[in-house]
C-alpha cells in the first residue's frame, strides 16, 4: 500500500507543474543565470581576461551543492514541500484520500516524493554550476582544471551531497509539521522559513564547537560538509563530526516522528 501511495504522489508532482518548477527548479535555473549574467558583465566591464585563471568545475559543482540548504534556497525548497505535504489541506481532499490508504502511508509517501525531488534538485544545480564554469571557462579563456588522477573528489562530493539532502529533507519534514498544524501551505512556508533563517543566523554566530551548537542543524550541516571535503591529511578530528551526524539524524527522526504522529490524530472529515 505504501508503494502505491508513493505512485500516487509522483504521479501528482508530475501534474503539478508551479510546485515541480517553484519548489525544485527555479533555484538551480536561477544560480546558472546569475553566473552567466555575472561573467558576461565582468567581461564587458574591464574587456580583459585574467592571466593563469582556470576553471574548477570539479569544486564548483561541489559548492553549489554544499550551499544549496541556505535561506534563499530554502524559500522555494519549503515551497515545494508545501505543496506536497499541504495541499491537501488547500483542496480540501484528505476526506477523499484517506478512506483509500493508511494515514501513515499516505504522509510517508509524500515525505518519501519530496525527498526524491530534492536529490534531483540537488542534482540540477551541481549540473547548473558545471554548465555556468564552462561558459566561464569559454568567454574568460581560463583552462578547465579537474581534481587530480587518484584523487577523492568522488568520495568528497558524495559525502556533502548527502549531508546537504540530510539537510534538505529535514527542512521538508520542518514543512511537514508546521503545514499539519496549521492546515496551510503559506504557513509551511513562512513559519518553516523563519525557523530556517533564525537557526542559520544562531550557526554563523556560534565561536566555539559544543554540544549545543552542534545542536543547531545548519552548524551541525556546516561542520560534517568541512570535514568530508577536507583532505585527508588536513581533516579534523572526527569525534564533534560525528555527534553532528548523530543530532542532525535525530532532528530529522524527530520532526518525521511528529508530523506523523500529529496527522494520525487530526480530524479530517472536513479537510
Amino acid at each position: 500500500m505504501l508503494a502505491d501511495a508513493i505512485a500516487a504522489e509522483r504521479f501528482r508532482l508530475s501534474r503539478d507543474r508551479a510546485a515541480l518548477f517553484w519548489g525544485f527548479l527555479f533555484a538551480p535555473l536561477a544560480a546558472l543565470l546569475f553566473s552567466l549574467a555575472t561573467d558576461l558583465f565582468v567581461r564587458a566591464a574591464f574587456h580583459r581576461t585574467i592571466p593563469g585563471a582556470t576553471t574548477d568545475l570539479a569544486n564548483r559543482a561541489m559548492g553549489a551543492v554544499a550551499g544549496a540548504s541556505g535561506p534563499m534556497t530554502a524559500l522555494f525548497l519549503l515551497i515545494g514541500a508545501a505543496s506536497i505535504l499541504a495541499g491537501d489541506y488547500r483542496w480540501e481532499t484528505w476526506r477523499l484520500l484517506t478512506p483509500r490508504n493508511s494515514r501513515l502511508n499516505l504522509l510517508a509517501a509524500k515525505l518519501i516524493v519530496f525527498a526524491e525531488a530534492a536529490a534531483w534538485s540537488l542534482l540540477a544545480t551541481a549540473l547548473a554550476a558545471a554548465l555556468g564554469g564552462v561558459f566561464s571557462s569559454v568567454i574568460n579563456a581560463a583552462p578547465l582544471v579537474g581534481p587530480a588522477v587518484g584523487s577523492a573528489f568522488l568520495g568528497q562530493f558524495a559525502g556533502v551531497f548527502l549531508i546537504t539532502w540530510l539537510e534538505v529533507v529535514m527542512i521538508g519534514a520542518l514543512a511537514g509539521v508546521v503545514g499539519v498544524l496549521t492546515r496551510s501551505t503559506l504557513g509551511a512556508v513562512i513559519a518553516g522559513l523563519v525557523v530556517v533563517a533564525v537557526q542559520s543566523t544562531l550557526a554563523a554566530a556560534v565561536q566555539e564547537t559544543s554540544w549545543k551548537s552542534l545542536a543547531i542543524p545548519a552548524y551541525a550541516a556546516r561542520l560534517l560538509k568541512a570535514f568530508v571535503a577536507s583532505p585527508a591529511e588536513m581533516r579534523p578530528e572526527g569525534g564533534p563530526a560525528g555527534l553532528g551526524l548523530v543530532l542532525l539524524v535525530a532532528w530529522l527522526v524527530a520532526l518525521v516522528a511528529a508530523a506523523l504522529a500529529l496527522f494520525r490524530r487530526q480530524d479530517l472529515t472536513k479537510e
